[in-house]
């Protein structure tokens, strides 16, 4: 019974209020919007107005997926290692947002386009998006590693991480829903063409992106936190992450889950237009859409499914049951997507959904976890390494993914210049779906191998607060930020 008692008195006193939370939160809708728009519109503009192959279009969204991993960890490092009255993050939030703002229209401007045509290295447009998409990737970084960290410092709490961690997510959604509907709004006839319509509708993204990334930049205070240890140069910040156990094994499941989903990202826009769709740019955009907005309205519900399931089992039971569903709906995904009935696939779609906006939120609110661990160990707070690191394998394994989605159509036998005169054939199509579902199942089950072995538990993460509190000699340490 004392032990209960003191658990709530924790649980209370690390209890974040809900302005903070919100305030906080709406970095998820710059963060949403930064990340998903190329997305969206690179692979379907690319290909469809200036010609690209599928191979070289997912080249050209692998790259910059590359820059951005690669500038992660460094940002990370110099984020912890800053000092300033403003704080260690909000510097960098600052001048990561606006930059952003200002590169998104610039994406879909490339001059030359006659020469789509072209080898690789005198193609105009698939150099512009390489170089640009690379500059998009170095000022998201400034912003979103920072950010992410300073949602790590608001509280020290196991399930309360889980529940302000989720504010990101709540509002941020919304992002995820129009990245949903950008597509539809690029193909509007009131637009000549799709690269037109693309730098329009980005100006209008850029517009949200200042507006919720500047909130929790003024709107959050940082204290920053007394070290005891000289700060890590990068490599040995790098090897000191990757050594801690149990952010190893979350680290390999992200990657593969990443690697999993993304796959998709390259190949199924093409598959679903030309052999669901019957190649009309109009109805996949109103199906991306609507499957948008079916994966919001179910992404709250995920949110709170698998954070329930997760304060009854620990957070590794609930990462296994969001999996469990992503993989099931995936899997059925490959009798959905046929012709004779499209709307087969939103209910696969749907399955996937009450699992998978759960497992994001429980990624970030185990990596708070591991950075109690590592204060243990190291007497350091580097929540920025930590999100750096996991930021590295989302945007490396989403480059590696542009790159082989890319590869497994044209694996496949799709042609643009031929689809785009006959049509995608059945055969094509078939051999296509093999690859998307069967390399998506793979990662995913691997993924449920690997999160099977995380070994913080509830238990396990109150005792390492228990250590940290009584090193500090007087109560918990203080909360480095405030909203």
């Amino acid at each position: 019974m004392g032990d209960l008692a003191d658990n709530s008195s924790r649980a209370a006193s690390a209890a974040v209020p809900l302005r903070m939370r919100v305030v906080w939160g709406f970095g998820g809708l710059a963060d949403n919007f930064l990340f998903n728009t190329l997305t969206a519109l690179g692979t379907l503009v690319y290909v469809n107005h200036f010609k690209l192959s599928p191979l070289l279009a997912g080249l050209a969204l692998a790259l910059p997926r590359i820059v951005d991993a690669l500038t992660d960890p460094w940002v990370g490092n110099w984020s912890d290692n800053t000092r300033t009255r403003f704080g260690r993050r909000r510097p960098f939030m600052l001048v990561g947002v606006l930059a952003s703002a200002v590169v998104l229209p610039l994406l879909w401007m490339p001059l030359g386009a006659e020469t789509a045509g072209n080898t690789w290295y005198s193609n105009l447009p698939f150099l512009h998006l390489v170089v640009m998409g690379s500059v998009l990737a170095c000022t998201y970084t400034l912003f979103v590693i920072p950010y992410t960290a300073l949602g790590y410092e608001l509280t020290t709490d196991y399930d309360e991480r889980t529940k302000v961690l989720a504010w990101r997510m709540y509002i941020g959604l919304a992002g995820s829903l129009a990245a949903g509907w950008l597509f539809r709004l690029v193909a509007a006839d009131r637009f000549p063409d799709l690269a037109t319509g693309a730098v329009w509708v980005s100006v209008g993204v850029a517009g949200i992106v200042v507006v919720s990334g500047l909130i929790p930049t003024f709107g959050c205070k940082e204290t920053v936190p007394r070290e005891t240890a000289p700060p890590l140069r990068f490599w040995a910040a790098w090897r000191s992450t990757l050594a801690n156990r149990a952010f190893l094994i979350l680290f390999l499941a992200y990657v593969t889950i990443i690697i999993a989903l993304f796959s998709a990202q390259s190949i199924a826009p093409l598959l679903l237009q030309h052999h669901v769709f019957g190649g009309s740019e109009k109805a996949l955009g109103s199906f991306l859409g609507w499957m948008g907005t079916l994966a919001v309205g179910l992404s709250y519900v995920s949110l709170w499914l698998i954070a329930k399931i997760a304060a009854r089992t620990g957070k590794r039971g609930g990462m296994l049951a969001g999996l469990g569903l992503v993989l099931a709906g995936t899997v059925a995904g490959f009798w959905a997507m046929d012709p004779r009935w499209p709307w087969l696939l939103y209910v696969t779609g749907a399955v996937s959904f009450l699992g998978m906006q759960g497992c994001w939120l429980l990624v970030s609110s185990m990596v708070a976890d591991v950075c109690d661990e590592d204060e243990l160990q190291t007497g350091r707070r580097r929540e920025g390494m930590f999100s750096a690191v996991v930021g590295f394998a989302l945007k490396a394994a989403q480059g590696i993914t542009f790159g082989i989605g890319g590869y497994l159509a044209t694996r496949a036998g799709y042609d643009a210049q031929s689809v785009a005169a006959n049509g995608l054939d059945a055969e094509t199509a078939g051999r296509m779906k093999v690859y998307l579902v069967g390399f998506q199942a793979l990662g995913l089950a691997l993924a449920l191998v690997a999160m099977a072995f995380y070994p913080i538990s509830r238990q396990s993460a109150a005792e390492t607060r228990r250590r940290l509190t009584e090193r500090m000699g007087n109560g918990d340490r203080p909360h480095g930020n405030r909203c």
